[in-house]
């Protein structure tokens, strides 16, 4: 009985904190793509918007998908609108393959804050470098109320990376199958030109040097007593580096293994889900 109790205790605390989370954010057609909860677009500019969206998934394989709310039904906090975003792309089933690749952008007007949230191989392309320059690109329209053309650079911005292709600081990264983000590749260990340079010369000349050495040696011997002191001394040995060592400093990602931290160029968390995320919020407008 005992331990029923505490069960029951348990399931009264947790069961409705899960459901309550995932119930926060409604189900939507995820075909439309665009979601203009807060009002800020005309039709025509979310069929605009969506053509743009609709491009980039089909180009990339990898889901985007727009957001604005007008009250945000966790609270006004910047956690909270990451919370939302999260959820809203999780519990909506959004991304594309079994590691749900893809990004939602929100614009929280109760917080005035937008942010982005990555999944899957969208975490590899989008680090937080370049997550921190969509949002200063389009941060500007933001701060005017110029919420359309705030969007148009977004997705723009998206496009523009997209086409890059992932970033130096993620190369060396993967996808599980289980959406976790690790190091997969080694970086090839780098050369000291300037050292293999010197040395190969050294090693080119040095066949000529050992023949000038030889030369000169024989023009100072300029009588027969002079030979017989220097064979008598016995032979001059010249001694020549001929290797070098480089020493390479060898970096270590204590998060490499995955989780919450960064690895790579991106920050990992964990939505409510469950499933590893990454992303960022911009700046208040």
């Amino acid at each position: 009985m005992k331990r029923l109790r505490i069960l029951l205790i348990l399931a009264i605390f947790f069961i409705p904190t899960i459901v309550f989370a995932e119930n926060l954010t409604p189900s939507v057609d995820v075909s439309k793509k665009v979601y203009d909860y807060a009002d800020l677009l005309t039709d025509e500019e979310e069929s605009e918007l969506f053509e743009k969206v609709d491009s980039f998934i089909d180009k990339n394989n990898m889901d985007l998908v727009l957001v604005t709310i007008d009250k945000n039904p966790y609270g006004v906090s910047d956690a909270f609108t990451e919370i939302y975003a999260q959820d809203f792309y999780d519990y909506n089933d959004f991304g594309k393959g079994s590691t749900h690749d893809g990004l939602i952008i929100l614009i929280d007007m109760d917080n005035r804050y937008p942010f982005i949230v990555t999944s899957g191989s969208a975490i590899l392309m989008f680090d937080d470098n370049r997550i921190e320059k969509i949002h200063d690109y389009a941060y500007e329209y933001l701060a005017e109320g110029r919420y359309f053309a705030a969007l148009n650079a977004y997705v723009d911005k998206v496009i523009s990376y997209a086409t890059d292709g992932v970033p130096s600081t993620n190369e060396l990264l993967c996808v599980g199958i289980d959406g976790t983000i690790y190091k997969c590749k080694e970086k090839p260990k780098a050369v000291n030109w300037a050292i293999t340079i010197i040395a190969a010369s050294a090693l080119s000349f040095l066949p000529v040097l050992i023949h000038l050495r030889k030369y000169k040696g024989i023009k100072l011997a300029t009588n027969a007593n002079t030979y017989l002191e220097k064979v008598e001394k016995g032979p001059n040995v010249d001694q020549f580096l001929t290797t070098f060592t480089s020493k390479i400093r060898r970096s270590h990602d204590d998060n490499s293994s995955g989780g919450v931290g960064k690895i790579g160029g991106s920050t990992i968390k964990f939505g409510s889900s469950g499933r590893s995320h990454g992303g960022g919020g911009g700046r208040h407008f």
